[in-house]
């Protein structure tokens, strides 16, 4: 049975647009979302509202506490699983995210490897500060050339991961993973996004920080960071989160720590949006005010 994956940017409108294929296919969702997984991150995480999960069923959401760490090595086999389930039993299923490390790996297959060494990534990322990250990818150049061509010398997260690869396992991430030959392409999805003009997709992620303050952000985040045990390295990376914790303990106010999460944001979608770029995604375009039912139709249309 052929899935639809609905991936983009954060603040695309992806999750509306899925809900409508849900409600059209009588399928399920599958999130395809890495901080989606953390349990009493709702707001923070933009996960679906409460009215939309009792209309359809919802996979890989609240799968682990804040405190516990998790991996696209950890996601993968669940997401198979999933799309194995609901295809034997002949339900159609919307997978839906936009965590592009989960969409490559489902796509292309992902090769096992060390999980993270945050002594040897905290070193890595002090380095960096110190001395830029044009420093991290000359040695990366060094010990594994085609990683470093791979990945642009201003991608600081993914160049410090493929040195945390090597220094742990003494082996070079473009060996463990299939950079250059790609398994056979999956024949089972097709996949779509949500195409729009980047200042409009700006706008649209200020609004939605905005919108997640009105319906508690805040309380949510602190609760967070005072709860025991304290949310850990990976979900304390979650945009949100991590400003209203940094912001708060540099006492800075409310108005400044909002548009600190907005300018994140936009950062992490023009990362996002360089990323999807060197995927087969056929993008319907978007003007003016999305509306969800419409893409849903002509997602539907363009799949037949």
């Amino acid at each position: 049975m052929v899935q639809i994956i609905l991936t983009g940017p954060t603040a695309s409108g992806k999750g509306s647009v899925a809900f409508e294929l849900a409600g059209r296919l009588g399928a399920s969702i599958a999130c395809m979302d890495s901080m989606k997984i953390y349990r009493g991150m709702d707001i923070v995480t933009a996960k679906p509202p409460p009215e939309r999960r009792s209309q359809c069923r919802y996979h890989l959401i609240d799968l682990v506490g804040p405190e516990d760490s998790f991996s696209v090595g950890r996601y993968l086999p669940l997401l198979e699983e999933v799309v194995e389930t609901e295809g034997a039993a002949s339900r159609p299923l919307v997978i839906s995210g936009g965590t592009g490390l989960y969409l490559k790996g489902f796509l292309d297959g992902l090769a096992d490897g060390p999980g993270a060494d945050w002594e040897i990534r905290e070193r890595l990322v002090r380095e960096a500060r110190e001395h830029g990250i044009e420093r991290l990818h000359e040695r990366l150049e060094e010990v594994d050339p085609v990683a470093a061509r791979k990945l642009e010398s201003f991608n600081e997260r993914r160049i410090i991961r493929a040195l945390e690869f090597f220094e742990s396992s003494g082996e070079r991430l473009s060996d463990s993973w299939n950079w250059e030959a790609p398994r056979e392409p999956r024949r089972d999805v097709v996949l779509f996004g949500l195409g729009w003009e980047r200042e409009a997709l700006y706008a649209r992620a200020n609004k939605r920080v905005l919108a997640m303050v009105e319906l508690g952000l805040f309380q949510e985040c602190e609760s967070l960071l005072n709860r025991e045990p304290p949310p850990g390295r990976s979900a304390s990376q979650c945009i949100g989160l991590r400003e209203i914790r940094e912001g708060l303990e540099a006492g800075q106010s409310r108005e400044a720590i909002i548009e600190a999460i907005q300018k994140n944001t936009r950062n992490f979608i023009k990362r996002q949006l360089t990323w999807f770029r060197k995927m087969d995604i056929e993008w319907l375009p978007v003007e003016g005010e999305l509306d969800p039912a419409g893409a849903a139709e002509a997602i539907l249309s363009r799949g037949d």
